[in-house]
């Protein structure tokens, strides 16, 4: 459909330039503007297509994040909780004795369970971690991990 709309512009500037006067050079350099307007536009679009979709991944991750409290397998009150507000639970191991925790800027879930279990935040860069916290489903997270020689803590 779009070759045949490329014709039918290409026709209509040839026309409109023979109508109105306009050597054919001035016509194709028309319809040449007129084409590059359409590329762009196009590559506008898929580009905000691409955005889309990303925005939504992003969200879904983060919807996924704040449905599920994180407990310690003896917080039977964190348990209780999340059962009231509906939400799942995921079993995290015990609280260590330092005061603060290792977080990458963008591990929420991370961030979440150092304010639960009244600790500081250290942000780090993953190289600085000895456990990558990974989505199943994130499989550059994976790929890094097994680059770095990292362990692998799956969050879902």
């Amino acid at each position: 459909m779009g070759w045949m709309m490329k014709r039918v512009a290409c026709f209509m500037g040839l026309l409109a330039g023979l109508f109105f006067g306009v050597s054919l050079g001035q016509a194709e350099g028309l319809f040449d503007k007129m084409l590059d307007r359409a590329i762009d536009s196009a590559e506008r679009k898929t580009q905000n297509r691409i955005n889309q979709r990303i925005d939504q991944t992003i969200d879904k991750g983060l919807n996924k994040t704040e449905e599920t409290m994180h407990c310690v397998a003896t917080d039977q009150e964190c348990f209780k909780r999340a059962k009231e507000e509906g939400k799942q639970v995921s079993v995290i191991s015990a609280p260590s004795s330092s005061d603060s925790v290792k977080c990458l800027v963008t591990d929420t879930s991370c961030l979440k369970q150092a304010k639960a279990q009244g600790k500081k935040v250290e942000i780090v860069d993953e190289t600085d971690l000895d456990t990558l916290r990974c989505s199943v489903s994130d499989g550059d997270c994976l790929k890094r991990a097994k680059s770095l020689g990292k362990k692998v803590e799956i969050v879902d």
